[in-house]
């Protein structure tokens, strides 16, 4: 009951009951004959709202915690739970229907429970409950909150994986107290935000008031009190993603409140956004324009949703090409486009694109999403997928000798000629000094001819030894396909996955690219980028990495493993064992931090946060590529960029894309400790080799250094062939690296075969010591 007015013997009042939002009612005092004045109910007469089930919880220390539960009275299993926290602290739920939270009856006709308590210090239940957290917000009432939770799950109404908590004013500041003392929110949204009591008490239009009767005093009369109290001081522990919704003229809660909490969130790399309503007070859900208090209560469904994995949200393609923007501009990134694709099973795909500045920065022509760029090593998931469809036809086996198909190879090492598999090929494990450029000519013979050529190049390990990225070897595969096709590996790629995939700007040949708007590669320079000296590799590398590609067309491709080896037509490309198998791990790390922990046929393995994705990751002469597949979501992102200094710029927009669309959390890029470490270098010190690159160890004056010399045909295409790079311990075996104009740290890792040799790991490649 509100909006009491009393004239003569009639008192006119306003009423909510369980099933009406507000009737204006007359009453006879005389007789208390009620008359509704109103009917605007009318208009919902066929809208049928679930009931709030009052409940009562006992805490651990003997307290009755009264709320009610919205759901579904027909619900059998567990189900997703929201807990609203009401503002105040001095307010209180109700039992009438609600006309501001019209998320409630929206999530719990979407299978949700929606809980709402009546903690201490609400309303209604006695001077003494009232009071109860004078002095201690959070600390004094958070149990009112997390033990009927408790309670909740334990009945079987609740499931302990999708809980979410939200709240407005006092509520949005116990979400920030909870998600910071709790780990159990898979999402939050916090309303009209507190987050730091003692800026709140200098700058809130109700700060003197709440400081000296609600918070205990002034901060600097007890802050030991105000650190307790504010959620700031724990926000390094806060997991949860979390939706920040505020007005932008909020005088009680100031802006700045949601404001350095959405800071602290995102520097920390928690999933988080912050809405500012344009100029909307405190009171903006109660009284705030109606395209406002919808769009509040739209948010709370979509994120809850979306972070506690009950329906996924559209991706916001505006948002992702606004972060492309900023993130390749603040880390100098000369063009780059962006593709996010995710899949679903009983709609259409999800397809989102983004372009960013210049293909050259000689000619400034504009980058756009058809832009086609150089997807490098990415090629390899290629090659290995071509392999496999000559498996899937009996045509090949992954553990014949090679020798079955090309007898006529003829490795360095004979013995290895002889045992050499696919598998090896694809896995990386076959020895064959990896770094090897030959430009074997423009001719469709010219992958045979490179092949012909391995007879001279050393093997850097003992065949299946260790792992070492290995560029040879993929060429090699290449010939086996070549060879079992009757054609180019060219003719290979375009028959059997370009056209059957409908990939329109895909392509091996530069002449094929240049049919399109195409990306010209570039280096950091002291005054900005420089235009790379050539556009591209031999074509003998191809099967290792000359495929080029708009973002969608890789996407496209990547689609292809997602469905487990189908065509958007349907048509079968690659049998679900194959795809499988691929994605499988056949090989570990001896570094998991450049790439992954480990290695699919063909797939990059990496386990982040828990998941498994796949992917690969492109380096051609100037430009550099990304791909990563999350498939148990169906997800696929790609960033293509024409500089070989990107690596930032992907870890930024991939952290907060894979945070954002799939709950992920990529791990932190590495770096050494902030404490130096003490260890041995002696053993570590000499020099290693391996074709095209000797690394010599020195124990210089200012420390231990790593010397770098590029050797053989890439000598000629180097701007600086040889560089000396300090190295900072960060174990005995292992050790951080970072070229100057790169922010980038990368791990140097020394180890031994089991028969006793010393190698060195660096750049994912296996370097033999060898003086």
């Amino acid at each position: 009951m509100s909006g009491l007015s009393v004239a003569g013997d009639t008192a006119t009042v306003v009423v909510a009951t369980p099933t009406s939002y507000g009737d204006v009612v007359a009453v006879d005092l005389g007789s208390g004959v009620q008359t509704v004045l109103a009917a605007h109910n009318e208009a919902l007469a066929d809208v049928e709202l679930f009931p709030r089930e009052e409940r009562e919880f006992t805490t651990s220390d003997g307290t009755t915690v009264h709320g009610w539960l919205i759901r579904d009275p027909a619900a059998q299993a567990p189900q997703p739970l929201l807990l609203d926290v009401h503002g105040g602290p001095h307010n209180a739920w109700n039992g009438a229907a609600d006309d501001i939270h019209l998320y409630h009856q929206q999530l719990a006709t979407e299978g949700w429970a929606v809980l709402l308590l009546n903690p201490r210090a609400s309303d209604g239940y006695g001077e003494r409950f009232f009071t109860a957290t004078i002095g201690a917000w959070g600390v004094a009432d958070a149990a009112d909150f997390l033990e009927p939770i408790d309670e909740l799950v334990a009945e079987g109404v609740a499931d302990p994986r999708r809980l979410a908590v939200t709240g407005y004013s006092y509520g949005g500041y116990m979400t920030c107290y909870l998600t910071a003392h709790d780990d159990r929110f898979a999402a939050a949204v916090a309303g009209g935000v507190v987050s730091d009591l003692t800026s709140m008490a200098g700058t809130s239009d109700d700060g003197a008031f709440l400081a000296s009767y609600e918070l205990g005093g002034r901060p600097w009369e007890d802050p030991a009190r105000y650190a307790a109290m504010s959620p700031l001081t724990r926000v390094d522990r806060v997991t949860a993603p979390t939706l920040i919704l505020h007005g932008e003229e909020d005088r009680t809660c100031p802006v700045g409140q949601a404001q350095q909490w959405h800071t602290a969130l995102r520097e920390r790399g928690v999933p988080a956004e912050l809405v500012l309503y344009p100029n909307a007070s405190h009171l903006v859900i109660v009284d705030g324009p109606p395209s406002q208090r919808i769009d509040y209560n739209r948010r709370v469904v979509e994120w809850v949703q979306r972070h506690t994995g009950s329906r996924r949200a559209p991706v916001d393609a505006a948002h992702w090409r606004r972060r492309l923007a900023a993130l390749a501009e603040r880390h100098r990134v000369p063009g780059a486009t962006l593709g996010i694709l995710r899949l679903h099973p009983d709609a259409s795909d999800e397809l989102v694109e983004a372009a960013y500045g210049v293909l050259n920065v000689d000619t400034g022509v504009e980058t756009t999403p058809d832009s086609v760029f150089q997807i490098g090593s990415i090629s390899k998931v290629w090659t290995a997928t071509l392999a496999m469809q000559l498996v899937d036809e009996g045509r090949l086996e992954l553990d014949a000798p090679i020798t079955d198909v090309l007898p006529e190879l003829e490795l360095a090492d004979p013995a290895v000629t002889g045992k050499l598999t696919m598998r090896h090929l694809l896995v990386h494990t076959s020895g064959i000094d990896g770094d090897v450029f030959t430009d074997t000519g423009r001719g469709d013979d010219c992958v045979e001819r490179y092949v012909a050529e391995l007879a001279t190049v050393g093997h850097n390990h003992p065949l299946g030894a260790t792992w070492s990225y290995c560029n040879a070897g993929y060429v090699l595969a290449g010939r086996v396909i070549e060879k079992l096709t009757g054609g180019t590996w060219d003719a290979a790629v375009r028959t059997r996955l370009s056209d059957p995939l409908g990939l329109r700007r895909t392509g091996t040949l530069p002449e094929e690219a240049l049919l399109y708007r195409s990306a010209v590669g570039h280096s950091p320079g002291p005054d900005g980028p420089t235009r790379a000296p050539v556009w591209t590799l031999p074509r003998s590398l191809g099967p290792a990495g000359l495929i080029n590609a708009c973002a969608a067309d890789l996407l496209g491709f990547a689609r292809l493993h997602l469905t487990g080896g189908l065509a958007p037509d349907g048509t079968r490309l690659l049998s679900v064992e194959s795809a499988a198998a691929m994605a499988a791990q056949q090989a570990e790390l001896p570094d998991k931090i450049v790439l992954g922990d480990s290695w699919g046929l063909g797939w990059i393995r990496f386990g982040w946060d828990g998941r498994r994705l796949v992917g690969h990751d492109g380096h051609t002469i100037g430009q550099t590529a990304y791909l990563r597949l999350l498939p148990e979501q169906g997800l696929a992102v790609a960033l293509l960029t024409n500089t070989d200094d990107s690596r930032g710029l992907f870890q930024d927009l991939y952290s907060e894309i894979l945070a954002d669309v799939a709950g992920v959390r990529m791990p932190e890029p590495f770096a050494p400790p902030a404490e130096p470490v003490t260890v041995d270098v002696t053993a570590h010190l000499g020099t290693y080799e391996r074709a095209g690159s000797r690394i010599d160890i020195l124990d210089a004056a200012d420390g231990l250094t790593m010397r770098l010399t590029v050797t053989g045909p890439l000598a000629e295409i180097t701007p600086e062939p040889v560089r000396e790079l300090p190295m900072v311990a960060v174990a005995d075996d292992l050790y951080a690296v970072r070229l100057p104009e790169s922010g980038t740290w990368m791990p140097a890792t020394f180890y031994r075969l089991p028969t006793g040799e010393r190698y060195l790991h660096f750049g994912v490649r296996a370097t033999p010591k060898v003086a």
